[in-house]
């Protein structure tokens, strides 16, 4: 699950360390791991201090599978309930199969090798999960995400983010802080006209810059700028309810100008970002890839990215899309032009599941069972 040797990679601030001393792997909270070795890299003493930290990460902590060819790699961020361990487990497999490079910017959990009480610690994540979705409390994942994108647009150098589950709500929050930083480093929130021309410019660099691949997306509030894909299948508990997705996101769209905007101002009103041009506002910046059910409703194995990345794997070759190729997957989406595995192809005797698939598998006796049974037949 951890080791003393991972531990003491780590320097962590005074008033975490109790926290941490009762629950070992929130120590790895928003620090970097190379999922294949599993060595540790403290975010600040030894990533944010070299002078390319992005080179660093590409060439130090991301993993790479053997038939990878290098071109791209990914800062993912995991989901709630996994140990550094396991979600270094589903990061080598989300590389391989998606022939993707991987560092994991870890989101530690509250679970234990030896818990006084076996339910209390995966309820913790939980409550944890939804006070950072209610922006009541923090995680040293946003502030580090945030510190990441601003890296990227200040030095116009391009980061690719990738999350699941509980990690969609701390990077969505990261690029809040991210977007809220930028604009107050340049720009006075009283001053309207120059507020205004600075998120204009967090747009156009953050959509330059930054690449956002989430799974089972369970936030709403995204800044309009980086290019979005989110995937997930069609049932998902999360993605379908608390997330956003192509039902709720244009009646929805939140915006979180700090500009005040009072009512009958002629300005706002007529050039400014008024009200009614606020509610218009489309968000061609994210793109939904949102797959048939292949499971019974209610089914939370819906919300298990390692299904969904199969789907994804054998939707790129049905598009003729080089497997991995997220820049070609945006385009085709924008377009309309992709054409996602269906659920009868899924569920078809010829289709590709891995031999080991069940390994993955949260509830292998579940709605899933006769289609696990047969691939590990």
């Amino acid at each position: 699950m951890y080791s003393r040797e991972s531990e003491q990679a780590i320097q962590s601030v005074w008033w975490r360390r109790p926290l941490e001393a009762l629950f070992p792997d929130k120590t790895f909270d928003g620090q970097f791991q190379n999922p294949k070795t599993q060595q540790v890299f403290d975010f600040d003493d030894r990533v944010m201090v070299n002078p390319n930290p992005l080179g660093f990460i590409e060439s130090h902590i991301t993993y790479y599978p053997p038939s990878d060819n290098r071109n791209l790699f990914t800062i993912f961020i995991p989901g709630l309930g996994q140990t550094e361990a396991t979600s270094s487990k589903r990061s080598r497999r989300y590389a391989e199969r998606l022939l993707t490079g991987i560092a994991n910017l870890n989101n530690g959990s509250y679970i234990k090798r030896n818990p006084i009480l076996t339910k209390v610690n995966p309820l913790m994540d939980w409550i944890e999960a939804t006070v950072h979705r209610l922006d009541l409390s923090g995680s040293p994942v946003i502030g580090n995400c945030a510190r990441l994108i601003l890296y990227g647009i200040n030095h116009r150098q391009v980061i690719n983010f990738a999350t699941d589950s509980h990690g969609t709500i701390l990077l969505g929050r990261g690029l809040q802080a991210a977007r809220r930083r930028f604009i107050l480093g340049h720009a006075s929130r009283w001053n309207a006209k120059e507020y205004q021309y600075w998120e204009q410019r967090w747009e156009e660099l953050s959509n330059q810059f930054i690449n956002v691949v989430t799974f089972g997306n369970g936030y709403r509030i995204w800044v309009k700028g980086p290019k979005y894909i989110m995937i997930f299948i069609d049932g998902d508990p999360l993605a379908c309810t608390v997330g956003i997705n192509p039902d709720n996101v244009q009646p929805r769209q939140v915006d979180d100008s700090r500009v005040v905007v009072c009512s009958g101002d002629p300005l706002t009103t007529t050039k400014g970002m008024g009200p009614d041009l606020i509610s218009r506002a489309k968000r061609n910046d994210i793109q939904f890839l949102v797959f048939e059910s292949i499971f019974e409703p209610g089914n939370f194995e819906a919300h298990n990215m390692m299904y969904t990345i199969e789907l994804l794997r054998q939707s790129f070759v049905k598009n003729n899309l080089p497997i991995g190729d997220f820049v070609g997957l945006y385009h085709a989406l924008r377009q309309g032009s992709f054409e996602a595995v269906t659920a009868a192809e899924a569920m078809a005797e010829n289709f590709p599941w891995p031999d080991d698939m069940a390994d993955y598998t949260w509830n292998a006796t579940g709605a899933f069972s006769k289609i696990l049974g047969r691939i590990s037949a």
